[in-house]
């Protein structure tokens, strides 16, 4: 090589050399001493390093290496690989580590790899070698140039790495492989180095490799063991233990566990003989020490259980065995009542400190693993405090000596019946050997319990079987129900050793029963009796009812005050009573009782059943008995009287008997044998070959015999039989025939004589068809024929112009789905009793084919098995009599009202009289200068007596009797000018609502009158809505039709409503609400006319007033006015005041010297002077001397009227002004041109009228 001045190069062994002697003018990277900085950097690195170092440079990447490196490449590659492309000279491992030089070429940065695996060819073959590398990347002008990389060879320590990882592997497959467990440790502080899978498994040690033991055992468990385990590293000494108990927790707080191990600890030595670890091998023997104490405790448990024959004894016996074998602080076994969820424990064992459990538990107190009892799975709790089932109820499971428990359910038949429980203070771990222990104890223990009671069933079964015989044998001898309850009560009551056993028959209202009989002991009184069922309490009705029996084991504390008093009253504590029900109906009673208290027994109950049921069955069969005796007797009169014979003939013997009437009828002795040759030579020639073959027919086929033959006698005479007869059977062959004869003589002769009539009776039959059906076919009725099951199975052409329908529509139809549901149960009651006989005048609606509901009248009559029904349409007759009888009731109201309205109006005009001088007088007093005192004094009298007149005016109104102007009236003008009055009389919690209809037209009525009405249904509205409400006045058109309920006559009428939302009323309130002084708001809060005088203005007006009203739902009254012809005139405002001086003078005429003398101080406080008369005739004399300018009369006096009176005036004195004044309703005699004034009245009304006078 030239450049020796490359100093870089010097040195580096072998590789030094090489480098030094390569011509490098014919390679790639050119003369050394042009080489660039960072590999003539590298390469000098590469040569000083021990390390095995390799420099690749420039794209094709040209390989440098030292001495270190060249060991591992071989002759196949070393030296070639000098100067040479990497890739290709290392082909065989480039797959592994070009792409970490790709990689840090690439920038991606260093690479290092440990153990990695490579192939190399080398030695002549491929093998794979391990190598652990970096590669770096070396920079040059801002680039990546090449890739350094440090190499060491690591095959050989890998190789021994896996040799000895093989042997330990080795070693722990022939460990895991062991029978027993394995440990290893090692040093003083026992490393653990090595567990197998059995070790694992017994201990839970998957994770004490790596740790010591100290720190693998938790808390102090195994302290005796490491103290043990110690002392072995210490003297190299072996130790060995035969069936030891351990106790330890696998986990730190965990349940304390306890296994018998038979185990070795041994030392283990290095090559100079030192303890280096402790090697300990061992077997759990807890399988076979726990198979030896159950085996011993089985044994035990069945030594104790041979000896005991109580069933609760065996169950203790169990429950003290099983304690001592486990070491526990309760055991005890319970029976269960599911549906109470409770526990009822005769007696337990317990140790020294804990407290029985003894009595009656609720086990939801304890947890809710109550539901997995009931499932049939094993309660099993290490720690009531983790148990999710038992946490909230823990305090009260440690309180009872049960943090620890197992519940172990015995179930019979598939239902848990009882529960084997063992109970532990402290927390414990319940191991599977335990709980296997635990079921077979259980399983012994209720096979032997039910053994027990199997027995004991048994006996008691035997003894009810003999009672029951006995109590047969003595029933069967009885010939009537009274002996044979009487037997039954005394043997049952007396087997019992109850106080008392009674029967009772109910009554037909199956409450009140008879106690017909009963056994009592002869310290108990008898309870025969008569007895409510009721008075025994609600649950006696519901059961015995039902046809459950009644079961009370102590009244007192079971029925309280719900029939207790009553069984108390006859000496019963106790009772079981059983009902018999025949076709639904509660029908006998049979009862158990006793004085005091007792919990009766499934057996108790089963026997009284059973007797129950023998009795009622013997009672049946002495009452059948009885029936048979006495239908038998019926029979032979019946057959006495009605003259039939009977005949026997047997079939094996061929010969037969008969009744003394049987030989009468054929003309043999009584006592006669009956054989072939007597019935052939009897029998008619005529009728011996049919009859025969009949008789044979019966024979071979069962079936009855029937015949009419005759018989000629031995003295020549003709009979004619009727015979009939039963082949009997035994075994299936026939044995003998019995039967009946009878003489039919009479009757055949009857009917050849009728035979000669039948042809002209068929034509008789024939036009009596035809004219049944024309009138079938033309009557305007419908005709129909009904069957058993209702079926429609003829209907005659009146259906379609009656219903609509065609007759194959409703043919085959039941008959009753046309009718009204509300008529159906009526109808078909006279369809029904029509099976009896005719039926006729039964109403009932029938929907037609347009779905409207027609009235028929119907008659129906039995025959042969069918119904003939007529049903007559009588809809238009029923409306006719309903529209009658409600003229007939209108006709009825209506001379009511006339007859209470002149009543009426004779006391109104009385009223007016007397309150014409009080108003008067009082307006006359209240103008004078008064004390204050003395003006509220007549303030208040003067407003009573205003009450008064609107009192009689609503009277006046109820009876149709006030003084009205009616005229057009704006009902929109009116109710607005009233809105304001009605809302601040009904106040703020109502919302007064107008809903008036444009364009409404006038009404005609009298204006003054309908403001009253609409005020007076204003305040009822107000009172009705006590906690406020909405109030509605409406005003509309109404077209009213025929058949209106308010029976105006059609037409167009203005409706004027007033509604509320307020309580509303009742049907039967709102009969009687028009009622005159009917009132539902109480004394002294109205006068019960309000709704009355607005009934009585309505008619009156010849309109109607209509109430609608519903309890909850407010009220409506609708007044319908007939609309005027005119238009309304504009009303004046107020009432107009008297003004200027009044003068001239007044001839005042009336009868009634009070009202005379009052209106003559009002007219005369007016200015007026005046003279007084009290007649017609005085006031016509009095102005034929003087003149007077005006007239002021009473309307109704005697002689002559005022309306007479004013006649006569005008006629006589034309310039003198006439006044009428009267306190009668009735002003029609009184010409509408006279001015009127209606008593009471004011002064300014006076004045008013006397002005208008002008």
């Amino acid at each position: 090589m030239t450049g020796l001045s490359a100093d870089f190069l010097a040195g580096g062994g072998e590789m030094g050399a090489r480098i030094r002697a390569l011509d490098w003018t014919n390679q790639p990277l050119g003369p050394p001493e042009g080489w660039p900085a960072p590999l003539r950097a590298m390469t000098r690195l590469m040569l000083t390093t021990q390390h095995p170092t390799l420099v690749l440079w420039g794209p094709e990447l040209h390989s440098l290496y030292n001495d270190a490196l060249a060991q591992s490449l071989g002759p196949e590659k070393h030296p070639a690989l000098l100067g040479a492309p990497a890739p290709q000279m290392l082909a065989d491992s480039w797959r592994t580590i070009g792409q970490d030089v790709r990689a840090v070429l690439a920038g991606e940065g260093s690479v290092f790899r440990e153990d990695q695996p490579v192939a190399v060819r080398r030695n002549g073959g491929m093998e794979e070698a391990h190598w652990t590398y970096s590669f770096s990347p070396i920079e040059d002008a801002g680039g990546i140039a090449g890739v350094l990389g440090l190499c060491t060879e690591t095959t050989g320590r890998v190789q021994e790495h896996a040799r000895r990882a093989a042997e330990r592997d080795r070693q722990h497959r022939m460990f895991e492989q062991a029978p027993g467990f394995i440990m290893v440790t090692h040093g003083p502080e026992h490393l653990v180095e090595f567990v197998n899978d059995a070790h694992c498994t017994l201990f839970g040690s998957e994770d004490w490799v790596g740790r010591t033991l100290r720190r693998a055992f938790p808390g102090d468990d195994g302290q005796e063991f490491l103290e043990q385990i110690d002392l072995v590293y210490e003297t190299g000494e072996a130790f060995a233990a035969e069936g030891a108990a351990v106790h330890y927790r696998r986990t730190e707080g965990g349940p304390e566990e306890t296994r018998y191990l038979t185990f070795i600890f041994a030392p283990l030595h290095d090559g100079t003989g030192q303890v280096t670890g402790v090697f300990c091998e061992g077997f759990d023997v807890t399988e076979a020490r726990q198979a030896e104490r159950r085996h011993a405790v089985l044994a035990e448990l069945g030594d104790r259980l041979r000896q005991l024959d109580d069933p609760e004894e065996i169950a203790f016996a169990a429950a003290e065995t099983l304690a001592h074998a486990l070491a526990v602080d309760r055991a005890g076994y319970g029976t269960i009542d599911t549906a109470a969820e409770t526990i009822t424990i005769a007696r337990d064992w317990n140790a020294p400190g804990v407290r029985s459990l003894a009595g009656t538990l609720r086990l939801r107190d304890y947890g809710s693993y109550i539901e997995d009892l009931k499932a049939g799975r094993t309660v099993v709790v290490p720690d009531a405090r983790l148990d999710p089932r038992t946490a909230a109820t823990a305090a009260s499971l440690e309180g009872i000596s049960a943090r620890a428990f197992v519940n172990m359910p015995i179930t019979e038949q598939g239902g848990f019946v009882a529960l084997l429980f063992l109970n532990h203070g402290d927390v414990r771990a319940w191991s599977p050997e335990e709980l296997n222990l635990i079921g077979d104890v259980a399983e012994r223990t209720r096979t032997a319990v039910e053994r027990r009671r199997a027995e004991q069933a048994l006996r008691r079964n035997e003894a009810r079987l003999r009672f029951l015989d006995t109590l047969a044998t003595a029933a069967a001898q009885a010939r009537d129900a009274d002996t044979v309850m009487a037997v039954t009560t005394r043997m049952l009551g007396e087997h019992l050793a109850i106080s008392d056993c009674a029967y009772a028959d109910m009554e037909p209202d199956e409450n009140m029963f008879n106690i017909r009989g009963d056994w009592h002991a002869a310290d108990v009184a008898s309870i025969v009796g008569r007895y409510s069922l009721e008075s025994f309490g609600s649950l006696a009705v519901a059961n015995l009812h039902a046809g459950r029996p009644l079961i009370v084991n102590d009244n007192i504390a079971e029925l309280g005050e719900d029939g207790a008093q009553a069984f108390l009253d006859i000496g019963i504590r106790a009772t079981i009573c059983m009902p018999f029900l025949k076709e639904g109906r509660l029908t006998a009673l049979m009862a158990i009782h006793d004085s005091k208290p007792h919990r009766w027994s499934g057996e108790e109950l089963g026997l009284l059943r059973e007797v129950t049921a023998r009795s009622w069955a013997h009672i049946e069969r002495v009452r059948a008995e009885a029936a048979l005796r006495e239908s038998e007797a019926r029979l032979r009169l019946a057959m006495e009287g009605a003259r039939i014979g009977t005949w026997d003939w047997n079939l094996q013997t061929r010969q037969g008997t008969m009744s003394p009437r049987a030989a009468a009828m054929i003309g043999a002795e009584a006592g006669a044998v009956v054989t072939p040759e007597l019935v052939f030579r009897l029998l008619h020639a005529d009728d011996r070959e049919w009859v025969i073959a009949s008789y044979r027919h019966s024979i071979a086929t069962a079936e009855e015999f029937s015949a009419e033959y005759r018989i000629c006698r031995d003295d020549g005479s003709l009979c004619w039989l009727s015979a009939r007869g039963v082949v009997q059977h035994e075994a299936g062959v026939p044995q003998r025939i019995t039967g009946t004869v009878r003489d039919v003589t009479a009757r055949r002769q009857a009917q050849e004589s009728l035979h000669a009539l039948n042809d002209t009776l068929e034509q008789q039959v024939a036009e009596r068809t035809a004219e049944r059906d024309r009138m079938w076919r033309l009557s305007g009725d419908l005709f129909l024929v009904i069957g058993l099951r209702w079926d429609v199975r003829a209907v005659n052409p009146a259906l379609t112009p009656l219903l609509g329908y065609r007759p194959e529509e409703v043919l085959g139809d039941r008959f009753s789905r046309y009718f009204h549901p509300h008529d159906l149960r009526a109808v078909a009651a006279g369809i029904r009793a029509a099976a009896r006989g005719p039926v006729r005048g039964v109403i009932g609606r029938v929907r037609a084919k347009d779905g409207s509901w027609r009235q028929f009248a119907w008659s129906a009559a039995p025959a042969g098995g069918e119904a003939y029904v007529i049903g007559r349409d009588v809809t238009e007759e029923l409306e006719q009599r309903a529209e009658l009888e409600r003229a007939q009731e209108a006709l009825r109201q209506s001379q009511k009202v006339e007859s209470l309205g002149q009543l009426t109006g004779g006391v109104a005009h009385d009223f007016n009289n007397l309150l014409t001088p009080i108003i008067g007088g009082l307006d006359l007093l209240r103008r004078n200068k008064n004390s204050p005192r003395e003006q509220r004094l007549i303030g208040g009298a003067l407003e009573s007596a205003e009450r008064a007149r609107t009192l009689v005016q609503r009277l006046l109104a109820f009876a149709r009797r006030q003084p009205l102007q009616p005229g057009p009236v704006d009902l929109a003008d009116l109710i607005v000018g009233l809105e304001a009055l009605i809302a601040s009389t009904c106040g703020p919690q109502i919302e007064v609502v107008l809903t008036i209809e444009n364009e409404l037209p006038a009404a005609l009525a009298d204006p003054n009158q309908l403001e009253m009405a609409l005020l007076n249904l204003s305040v009822n509205s107000r009172d009705a809505m006590a906690e406020g409400g909405r109030l509605t006045l409406a005003a509309r058109t109404a077209q009213i039709g025929h058949g209106h309920e308010s029976g105006l006559a059609p037409g167009a009428y203005v409706s004027l409503s007033v509604t509320d939302t307020g309580s509303g009323m009742d049907a039967e309130t709102m009969v009687r609400a028009i009622e005159p002084f009917f009132s539902t708001k109480g004394i002294g809060k109205g006068t019960g006319l309000g709704l009355s005088m607005v009934h009585g203005l309505a008619l009156q007006l010849n309109g109607s007033m209509q109430l609608r009203s519903a309890p909850g739902a407010g009220t409506q009254v609708e007044l319908l006015l007939p609309v005027a012809e005119g238009r309304p005139e504009a009303r004046s405002e107020g009432v107009a005041e008297h003004t200027g001086d009044a003068t001239g003078l007044v001839l005042l005429v009336d009868d009634e010297a009070g009202v005379r003398a009052s209106t003559a101080a009002l007219l005369g406080d007016l200015g007026y002077s005046v003279v007084e008369v009290e007649s017609a005739h005085d006031a016509l004399a009095f102005l034929q001397t003087t003149p007077a300018d005006y007239v002021v009369t009473d309307h109704l006096m005697p002689g002559m009227t005022g309306s007479e009176l004013a006649h006569a005036v005008r006629h006589l004195h034309p310039g003198t002004r006439v006044l009428i004044v009267s306190g009668y309703a009735e002003l029609d005699g009184i010409s509408p041109d006279l001015p009127r004034l209606a008593k009471p009245f004011r002064q300014d009304e006076l004045a008013v009228s006397m002005a208008a006078l002008h």
